[in-house]
């Protein structure tokens, strides 16, 4: 059986490629949260390591930080939600909310494992995402 010959891929189909997974909402939903994310670290690790706060304070602030672009980047662009801010800001601050406990409590508890301030975070944003989508989807931003 003869395969057709290969060929090298192009930039229309690397442009494809992406659109086909931007077109997925689970992946905005990365791409959105990723950035939160960084911007939560990043803050992190100023509010706790060059500014001295203590962990859990700068962690909160932090995680307040990455908030607000998550409420915008979800709410306008992952699931394009045409609902009132009135009613789906105070769910994702409720979802957030939990969010931030089960955060500070994955990373008190890796910390008293041993584990340093910032490898508990890395664990911590991967862990929390998983339950947060599913919230969002089901409850924060149905339609």
């Amino acid at each position: 059986m003869d395969l057709p010959p290969l060929r090298s891929p192009t930039f229309a189909d690397l442009r494809a490629f992406v659109e086909h997974l931007l077109a997925r909402r689970w992946m905005r939903f990365c791409i959105v949260g990723g950035t939160s994310s960084l911007v939560y670290y990043f803050c992190g690790l100023i509010f706790v390591n060059l500014l001295g706060l203590p962990v859990l304070w700068g962690n909160a602030l932090a995680y307040t930080a990455g908030f607000v672009v998550s409420y915008f980047g979800q709410s306008l662009w992952t699931f394009q939600a045409r609902g009132s801010h009135r009613i789906m800001l105070p769910r994702f601050a409720a979802t957030q909310a939990l969010g931030l406990a089960l955060n500070s409590a994955l990373i008190w508890l890796f910390m008293r494992a041993g584990l340093s301030y910032p490898v508990a975070m890395w664990i911590a944003i991967a862990a929390v995402p998983v339950a947060v989508y599913f919230i969002c989807k089901l409850w924060v931003f149905r339609s």
